[in-house]
Formats: structure tokens, sequence, C-alpha cells
């Protein structure tokens, strides 16, 4: 696959890119062999491509995960196992490489799908569009000239037929745009994001130089890619790329034996952690010291996993090896370490040789560092030699990974950069009361690399409480039926040499817990109090109380987590990341949160997600925000598992930390099982339309096949509590203070028409509402824009080169009073329709302002079509009138004014149906990785690393020099609950998801 791939890829870039060097990283349970190297920084979690069950949303396709927008990296390329070995694939969707390669579009270069997509794109999903500038209905494609019937298939009598309608008058409902094998080199040659990739002409991202026509943009169609990306072709969003910008990457001719990427095969070993800790002097204020050496005492207690190696070095005024690797496999071997901590703290703080140190210990005996993790915890910006800076080759070099956490807003500006250079993540932790991030620092470590979910710790819940003498607190958490084994509650406090505090817990079934329980311990040295649950714990609600039975006031940190219940059921997992590890807020760039909720590969909607913000700047409170999973704001796609939200209180420059809760928002929450299928449709001949097969046990539906409603089970009750990792701002705007509008409304991507009437000359729109600032808050209007086409619009987007409407022109809606963020803004207008015509459309664009006098870009631009007919759905044929109609190549849209092609219409008139459909769309997940590695001088190439995850099946890649396996998914166990349909859950969730799929 990748060799094919890396020559298409190299024809599909006109010669700027292809793959140089490709890491498969397989499963640390396969038998080693002396051929598998080490991953260096590679790992599962950062996998460009992963092989691994399915996800439901789309299999047994495969798919690539997308938090972010047009132009914009994804997350990964996700291929279900069945999918690259079955040989019936490549019979039905083309060469693997090909498929690859349309994949790393959405990847590398943020680019999206060009065909209709129901499942995908469902509310704007359109099999044709009215050309103005042909006078005709058009097959959705780019570029233009594709061979295709219009078609409408039959699955119950397996028949088909000519659509009923044609060109000029539209088509029936559920008529697709078939397209056939057959196309001519001469006419199309793009695009690879329309997605054809068994037709052999097609070898180009798409572009606008009007004078290729037969790899032509398509500005018109009303597909997902021009919804996202302002109808910019392929070629001018790569040419906006990083990749590609300012002609970075010129031409070069390359041999076909030097595109042939460089594999190599590698594979995880133990865990390899050194713990870096600064004991400088300013460690001492504000408890700090005592804070960390109690956190890391207990991860060495209770979080190392047998069998990981764990060292311990500490900084200031030069490093400290305390305590070489350590192979974990005893508690003997658990108190050497931790009688190896600092004691105490003093001195300067020499980050650059505590680095070097750490490098030493992962290098002991010869060993190679490359994988190893180095956990650094500062607090002070360094100030002796050597400087970060000065070792940052070899840091680089040495293949470690740097995990930092910066401790209070005092540490290092440098800690973000550190960790985004050699594939780590950054944390913050503040002196305030309720973080907690300093445990799942800790803890994070022991989840990289090769973890699966069933023996993933998963935390419940992590705060912490100031209580004042005598004074005590009570909460609660929800365990879930996924957890339960190796559950704990974890508390610490901070006077030294005595227990100062006291805590009992009640189990669901209402007995109690308390210092006589055999799990019980109490650990006073390092001031932590433990209580282990014996065997499996049972799910539901378990309360605790904290007393604080000293004489000063304690600072409590509390932290609980549990392990899943067995190795046969899926938890219900949840995963953080941030726009960035820094923040350029300085050019008005916002923070991103999204976290991603599922369980198993199965997506998690309709949950109860919440982002906590610390901020730095004394006496600013943290921020809550919502995150959502609507499709609109900061979040791409609409019911997919991943939920977003921008955040734009900034207080100035420091450390954001961000913390994430969820819940089943009330019992609302859904996981999605159904399989609605999606992406493009296989291209072969009509006649073998009904003899698809199935692709690891997943009918491919036929074409014109109406996707499969969604459906779920109820999520359980369940919470969980995690970190979502830290931004740094390293500057402002000029003259900023905070609380200051800096931000506008958030672009509108997501305007659709819902409905036209010919006979009462109106057109309905509906979109998302945007907010104040970017996704918070209301917008104070609306302006509201018609054009005479698409291109009209495109070609002239000035508002007042066309008609701006105002209240004389609404019939339904309001313009001046928009609605808060995420609601549903309808509006019905008037529209002219002239006489003698039996077919008129029109382009719609809007924008939002806020009270500020500051406005959004444009929204997507949609089309409006008034149909006088609509031609009659017919049944289906007999048997004997399955034959399609010669194929015939759309005409080329030509520039200027074409005249109306008048056609004789069925006699009875009724209105249009809406040009748009509301329905459900997708989700993302999985593990195949592509690395990338800076460009090179001339031509792109990238480092992929590949990654395997699940049980054991041959996995023969494309050229068959690499065998590989696939690990199965693993089913679950858990108690079957009936399926319900996704749909019926919509008015029973909270306002944020008022407006669902089906309404």
């Amino acid at each position: 696959m990748f060799y094919e791939g890396s020559k298409y890829l190299y024809e599909a870039t006109r010669k700027r890119a292809y793959f140089d060097k490709v890491t498969i990283i397989v499963p640390k349970t396969w038998t080693h062999k002396s051929e598998y190297k080490l991953p260096g920084n590679l790992t599962f979690d950062y996998a460009d491509v992963i092989v691994a069950p399915p996800n439901p949303r789309w299999a047994p396709l495969q798919y690539t995960k997308q938090y972010q927008g047009c132009g914009q990296r994804g997350v990964h390329i996700h291929f279900m196992d069945e999918f690259l070995t079955d040989p019936e694939v490549e019979l039905y969707y083309g060469p693997l490489g090909r498929v690859l390669v349309h994949e790393w579009g959405h990847l590398r270069w943020g680019l999206f799908d060009e065909y209709p997509d129901a499942v995908g794109d469902p509310d704007n999903y359109q099999e044709f569009y009215f050309s103005p500038l042909t006078q005709q209905f058009e097959g959705v494609r780019c570029s233009y000239d594709h061979n295709a019937f219009p078609l409408k298939f039959f699955p119950e009598s397996q028949m088909y037929r000519p659509c009923n309608g044609g060109p000029d008058i539209g088509y029936e409902e559920g008529c697709v745009y078939y397209v056939v094998a057959n196309q001519d080199k001469d006419l199309v040659s793009s695009s690879i994001m329309f997605s054809s990739y068994p037709l052999g002409p097609i070898k180009y991202f798409c572009d606008n130089d009007s004078s290729d026509s037969p790899n032509l943009h398509n500005r018109e169609a009303p597909n997902k890619h021009n919804r996202l990306c302002t109808s910019r072709s392929n070629w001018e969003v790569l040419r906006d790329h990083e990749d590609f910008r300012n002609n970075i990457n010129p031409p070069r001719e390359i041999s076909e034996d030097d595109l042939m990427p460089e594999i190599t095969i590698v594979q995880h070993q133990d865990i390899r952690v050194v713990l870096l800790l600064d004991t400088s002097g300013s460690m001492t204020s504000k408890n700090r010291f005592n804070k960390m050496i109690s956190s890391s005492a207990n991860y060495i207690s209770s979080i190392v996993t047998e069998g990981s190696y764990i060292g311990i070095v500490e900084f200031n005024y030069v490093g400290i090896i305390r305590k070489n690797l350590t192979l974990v496999t005893s508690d003997d071997d658990r108190q050497a370490l931790l009688e190896s901590l600092p004691p105490d703290a003093g001195g300067s703080t020499a980050i650059g040789d505590g680095l070097l140190k750490s490098i030493e210990v992962l290098s002991e005996g010869g060993m190679d560092p490359a994988g190893g993790i180095i956990l650094l915890i500062t607090d002070g910006k360094e100030n002796v030699r050597p400087n970060v800076a000065d070792i940052m080759d070899t840091i680089i070099s040495s293949g470690v990974i740097v995990d930092t956490l910066a401790f209070s807003q005092n540490a290092d500006g440098l800690l973000p950069g550190l960790s985004q250079a050699t594939g780590g993540k950054t944390y913050f932790y503040s002196d305030e009361v309720g973080s907690n991030t300093l445990y799942e620092a800790f803890a994070a470590t022991m989840e990289r690399g090769d973890v699966l979910d069933s023996e993933r710790r998963v935390q419940l819940m992590g705060t912490s409480w100031s209580l004042k003498s005598d004074e005590e607190r009570t909460s609660s958490i929800f365990l879930d039926s996924t957890l339960g084994r190796n559950t704990e509650f974890v508390f610490s406090w901070e006077t030294e040499n005595v227990l100062a505090i006291d805590v009992n817990i009640t189990r669901p079934n209402g007995s109690m817990i308390d210092w006589s329980y055999e799990g019980y311990g109490v650990d006073i040295s390092f001031r932590i109090l433990t209580v282990s649950i014996k065997g499996q714990a049972e799910a539901g609600s378990w309360k605790f109380k904290v007393w604080n039975n000293g004489t000063q006031s304690q600072d409590v940190v509390v932290t609980i987590y549990s392990y899943p219940a067995s190795n046969d059921v899926e938890p219900i997992i949840v995963t953080s990341e941030l726009s960035g590890s820094t923040t350029a807020f300085e050019q008005n760039e916002p923070l991103v949160a999204y976290a991603e909720i599922r369980q198993g590969f199965r997506p998690m909607i309709y949950a109860n997600v919440w982002a906590t913000i610390e901020r730095p700047q004394a006496g600013y409170e943290p921020i809550k925000l919502q995150l959502l999973d609507n499709g609109a704001g900061a979040d791409v796609t609409k019911n997919d598992g991943v939920y977003s939200r921008y955040f734009t209180e900034m207080t100035g420059v420091g450390y954001y930390g961000v913390t994430i809760d969820v819940d089943n928002n009330e019992g609302n929450a859904i996981v999605i099982d159904s399989n609605p299928f999606s992406k493009s449709r296989p291209i072969v001949d009509p006649d073998d339309a009904f003899n698809l097969p199935d692709i690891g046990g997943v009918k491919i539906p036929s074409p014109g096949e109406p996707p499969a409603e969604p459906t779920g089970t109820p999520a359980p009750a369940f919470s969980r509590g995690t970190s979502g990792g830290s931004s740094r701002v390293d500057a402002t705007p000029p003259g900023f203070s905070p609380g200051a509008d800096l931000f506008p409304p958030g672009d509108i991507l997501d305007l659709r028409v819902t409905n036209t009437s010919f006979l009462d000359k109106t057109v309905s729109l509906a979109w998302t509402a945007s907010g104040d600032d970017l996704d918070s808050g209301a917008a104070s209007w609306y302006e509201v824009i018609r054009a005479e086409s698409v291109l009209a619009w495109q070609s002239d987007p000035d508002p007042e080169s066309h008609l701006i409407l105002n209240s004389s022109h609404v019939l339904q809606g309001n313009l001046s009073a928009p609605q808060v963020f995420g609601s549903r803004e309808d509006l019905q207008v008037m529209v002219p329709v002239p006489e003698e015509v039996n077919v008129t459309s029109y382009a719609f664009v809007l924008r939002a302002f806020d009270d500020a006098g500051r406005w959004s870009e444009f929204s997507n631009v949609v089309q409006a079509v008034l149909r006088e007919y609509v031609p009659e759905s017919l049944p289906a044929p007999a048997p004997a009138t399955t034959n399609a109609p010669p194929a015939t190549s759309n005409p080329q849209p030509a520039t200027g004014d074409a005249s109306p092609v008048m056609t004789d219409a069925p006699p009875t008139t009724r209105d249009a149906p809406p040009v748009t459909t509301d329905a459900p769309p997708p989700t993302t997940d999985a593990p195949i990785v592509v690395t990338v590695t800076p460009p090179s001088t001339w031509l792109q190439w990238w480092h992929i690393a590949l990654m395997v995850v699940g049980g054991s099946v041959g996995l023969s890649l494309l050229i068959g020099l690499i065998l590989c396996a696939v690990l199965k998914g693993i089913p679950s166990k858990a108690t079957p609950v009936s399926p319900i349909i996704v749909a019926e859950a919509g008015e029973h969730t909270n306002r944020a998801y008022a407006h669902e799929w089906l309404e």
C-alpha cells in the first residue's frame, strides 16, 4: 500500500511529495524478532495511520479522524484489518495505494470529501444541483466531465432503471449520480478527493486552472470540501499549506526506485521512565516540594506497573542521579525507589544538566535511550548551563520522550517546546485548590506505547480541596459496570509527620469502609492515605467523606481510579487534546479543547462534557466550558463522539491548564453500535450493484440504498475526570487587557436550504447560531446576502454587489435577534420567480456581527432551487427493463450566460422538497501511524509510522514485503441492551443538543 501510494502521491502532487520512510509499530504482545527495532519517540497515541477494530460509523471502509477545519492536520487514518486483507476490496474500491493517498489528503492537508455523503455530511447531502451556467441539473462531482448515469436503484427487488426526469427539470427523489468505470483520460484527471479510486485517469488533486479542464475544480458542487474550504480547489488549499507554500517544494525528477519508501518494523518493549525532579530552592515555596514527593511516592507505590523500569534524577545546582533504572517486580523494588526520592530542596535550576543525566540513566549498560520517557517537573526558570537550547539536538537525537509539568506559573516557558519536539505532552499544575494534574502527569507515563484499553487505568475523579481544621467534606463518584478491578481512592495532605485526615467510604450497598478495612493504608512519611478495594468493586454510587482532624488547614488531593472489569470488557475511555502546547494569542488565536468519548471504537454521543480552564494572573477564577459535538463552532463533525469548544477568555501570559469532566448526561448518552455505512460507493457495472460482497462481515450496500438509521445502546451511568494538558501563551495583543472583546463571532459553516416553494416563491434556510466571541454567547445581528448564483458570489464576494436582505424580505425569522450559540436558526424569505421558467435558483450566504462591530467570515454559500415540477417517483421496473442508458459526459460549464433549456414538463405541480436532509453524522477513531518529519530542502517527504493494534490475522501490505498481524476486536461480555434508534433520543437530550439528526 505504501509503495503504491508513494508513486501515486508523487504524481498527484506534480512531482513534489512522496513517502520516504515508513515505520510499522507492531504490538508488544507479538513474539519479538531480531529485526524489530525500538520505536524511539513514536507511540500508538500519535500514530498517523492505525489498523484496528472498526468504528461502526464507517466500517468497513477507512476514514480519517479530523478534529479541525480546512487546511488543518487530522488525527489519524483508520483501517480495519479486513479492508487491507480482503482481496475483493481492490476490485470495488481500487488499489490500496490510491485509497491511502485520498486519506492522506484528509490527514496531512485538511482536505474534505467531494462526493455526496448521506452519513458524513447529512445536512448538505445532494446527488444533483442546478447550474445557472448550463441551465441544467448536474451531478455532484469533481472535475466536470465524469461519465455517469442518473439511475434509481431498488434494493428490495434488486432492480434499477434510468431516473424519471431530466437535466432540464431535475430528477425524482432517490436518484443517484452513478459514476461508471469507463472514463476518458482526455476529459478527466481529477479529483482524488472525489474518491474515484478505481478510475485509472484520476491522478491529481483538482485545481482552479481553467486552462486544464480535465483537472478543473467544480466550485458549484454542494459537497463537504466546498462547504468547509470556501469552494477552493484541493490544490489551492495545498498551495497555502506549509509543505508547499511559496513553492518550498518545487517539482523534481525522482526515479521509481527512489520513490519506494524505506520500511522499518519496530516494537515497544518494557516501559522505561526517569523521574526528573526539581529540587531547587523555589520548590520549598507553597509546599511544592512535599506535594511533588508525595505524588512521586504514590506513583511508585500504586501506579507503576509490574515489569516497568523506573529511574530517579534530581536537579538543583547540577543534575544528580539518585537511582538508576530499576526493574519493578516486587514491593522491595518499590521500597528501594521510595528510599531514593530526594529528601529536601535547595539550590539553582539546572534543567539542562538534569536532562543529560536522565539520558545517561536511560543509556546505562549500552542500552538505546530511544523510547524512554523523562517526566520533568519544575517550578522555575533554568539558570545554570548547559541551557536546554544548547543540548536540544542531543535530546532529540537520543529519541527520548520528554513529558513536562509546569509546577506553577513561574515555570520556564521552554517546557511546551521541549515536549513538542520530543513527542511528549505538557501539563500544568497550579497552586490553586481544585488542581490535580500533578498526579495525572505521573499516571500518564504508564499509558504510553502499547497499552490496550483493557489494561488502561481510568481516572474517575481528580481534584483538590482546602479543608479548615475540623472541617469535613463529602463527595461521590459513579463506578460503572465496565470498571471495577484494582479500584483505589487516594488522598494526600500537607502537614509532615502526622496523620492529618480521616476518610470513610460508603459502598453502593450502604456498607461502610473505614480505618479497620483491610485495604485501608496510611504512609505518614509521604502523607498518603490509600483505600484499595479488594476484589471486584461493585457498580454504583460510591460516597466518601474526608475530615481534617488536624489543628491547621490542609490542602487535600483526591484521586480515584479503577481498571476495566476484565480483559474482555471494553471500558469507556475519555481522551483529550488541545489545539497546541502553545497558543499564539498575540495573533488573536484562540485555544481549542477537544475531548473524545468512546467505548472500544464505538463513539459516544449526547454525553455531558465540561472543560475547566485554569488561568494565569491572580484573582481570575477558572472558567468552565461545556464542550459540544454539534458540528458548529470549533466542532467539525456533528455526533462523531468528539466534543470541542473555543476558549477566548485569556488573562495574559502564562500557562492555561485544562481538566475534562464527563458523565452520561442523566441517562441520555448513547454508544453508537450500528453501521449506517457511508463514504464513497464502489464503482462497478450497474448490473453488479446488487452482488457486492461483505468486508469484515459488513455488507456493502447497493447504490442509492439509504443509510440505515444509526442505532445505539444507552451508556451506563458513569463519570470520568482527566487532564486535558496545558497550553502556554507567550505574548498578548498590543494594548491587551483581560475582558477585552478581541474575537469576532464564529464562522457559520452549516448554512443549508431546508425547503423551497416555486408556487409560494419562498426559500427556507437554517444554520447553527454563532456566538458573540466565536462559539460563546450570542451575536448581535445577521447579514444575509442573496446572489444570482454560487459562481456570481464567488466571482464578486462583496455584499454591495448583490442583494442584502432586510426585514421586508423575511417571512419568518429575525435577522436582528440571534439566538445563543448552538441553537438552530430558521429563516424563510421571499424570492422572485421569473415568468415562463419552470426552474430558477439563487445563492445565499451570511455572516454574523457582534456588539463591538466585529464580524465573522462569510458562511458557506448554498444554492436554493425552485422547481415548478418535481418528477414523480415511479415504481421499480419489470425485470426486462434493467438496461442503463448509454453513458454520457456532462457538459463542461462555459463562461457567460447560457439560455435556459425549455422542455415539456408533467402537468402536475408541487413544491420542491428540501434541498438538504436532516440525517445523522459520523465519528472517528483508530490506530495506523504516519509521523511527519520536517520537509526536505526540495522535495517534501515524510517519515511514516504504521501502527497496528488488535489480535492475530495475517496482514500483508500490498506488495507483500511485510507481514503483520492485527488483533481481532474482543467481544464485550456486558449484558446486552436492546438497541435504540438514535433519533428517538434527541428529545431527551440537554439544550446543547436540542436540534439533532432527525427532528
